[in-house]
Formats: structure tokens, sequence, C-alpha cells
């Protein structure tokens, strides 16, 4: 008797990198991207996001989200670093989830009322997301991008 078994090749994680020029002081924009407890509001396959611990600025150190996918949800945990003098915001996932995401957004001024948003999103699911390849081609980091646009021409 022969038995067949189904094996995936492991796939790498995607990495997508994407700059953007917004009509914004660099300052403004890094303190709006500051918040994660607000991404769902303007990143629509986020579904929540709530602080789980702060730093010694108060701002979110530990924050769990939860994201739609196309039958379900996907909960995962990102630990935030800030770094007020580069107007840079990082994130990972801590080393034992199964979920790996990390990035990076930095905001480089280019007058009074405009800056560069370099972003940088790597990101490993352990399941197929429908989404991330057919509706973003594999460019996660180009909607995380246009949605934030957005929610800055809203506000500001």
């Amino acid at each position: 008797m022969a038995t067949a078994l189904a094996y995936a090749a492991p796939t790498s994680p995607l990495a997508s990198e994407v700059s953007t020029t917004l009509s914004v002081a660099a300052g403004t924009a890094y303190e709006v991207f500051s918040d994660p407890v607000e991404i769902p509001r303007w990143l629509p396959i986020v579904q929540t996001a709530r602080t789980l611990g702060r730093d010694a600025d108060g701002r979110p150190q530990r924050v769990s989200f939860t994201r739609k996918l196309e039958r379900g949800s996907l909960g995962y945990t990102l630990e935030y670093r800030y770094e007020p003098t580069t107007l840079t915001v990082a994130w990972t996932t801590p080393p034992e989830s199964n979920v790996v995401l990390s990035g990076e957004a930095r905001f480089v001024p280019l007058s009074m009322r405009a800056c560069l948003m370099l972003y940088r999103l790597v990101l490993d699911l352990p399941i197929v997301d429908d989404v991330i390849s057919s509706e973003l081609d594999k460019h996660p980091a180009s909607q995380v991008v246009a949605e934030f646009r957005e929610h800055l021409r809203r506000l500001c």
C-alpha cells in the first residue's frame, strides 16, 4: 500500500517597499502614523487594534491586531519602536510568533508642508493569503501607503 504525502514547499517572506510624497509636514505624518491603535480607521484589512503595553513616553509599544481574511481572521501582536529624532516608526512580531511581520515607516522633511514617506514591509504568514496574492499583486506596502495618504488627506 502506498501513501501519498502532500508537501507545500516553504515560501520565503514577502518583502515590499514604496515611497511617496505626502502633502503634510514630516512631524505631522510621523505623529499620525505613530498611533497604531488608529490603524483600523484607515487600513480596511485590519479589523481591530488593542494596546497591550506602552513605552516610557506613553506610546503603544505592544499592540494586538486582528486582520480580515477571505474566510475568517488572523490575530497577531506587533512590538513598536519609535525614533522621534529620525521620524521613524518600526515594528515586528515577537520571536515566538508564527506570523512574521516587520517593517518601518520613515518621514523625511521636504518642506514645511511636505515630506517623503519611505515604507518597508516584510511578511510571512502561516496561511495562503488570497488578498495579497491577487488584489495587492504581491505588493502590500503599496496598499498601506495609499490608504495612509488618503487618511491624511481626510484629517489635514
